[in-house]
């Protein structure tokens, strides 16, 4: 499901980190300041994967309009 793009270090990395920090600030807004139980868990859970996958996605899309061969090695031939 991954793109070869989402595997390389360089991409995921930062952001998996942004999600991670905005993931922090919607729980916080939200009222969960430190998850304590399963349900806060899959909260905060739920919440990274969705912003996670965003972030990737609109970053994949720059990436495919900058350098549409570090994006779609396999469809710029």
């Amino acid at each position: 499901m991954y793109s070869k793009l989402e595997r390389k270090w360089w991409f995921a990395g930062p952001v998996t980190a942004v999600a991670a920090l905005l993931a922090n600030l919607l729980t916080g807004a939200a009222g969960l300041m430190q998850p304590f139980n399963s349900a806060q868990w899959l909260l905060y859970l739920l919440a990274f994967v969705a912003i996670q996958r965003s972030l990737s996605f609109a970053a994949w899309l720059l990436v495919l309009g900058v350098a549409p061969t570090v994006a779609a090695p396999e469809r710029s031939r």
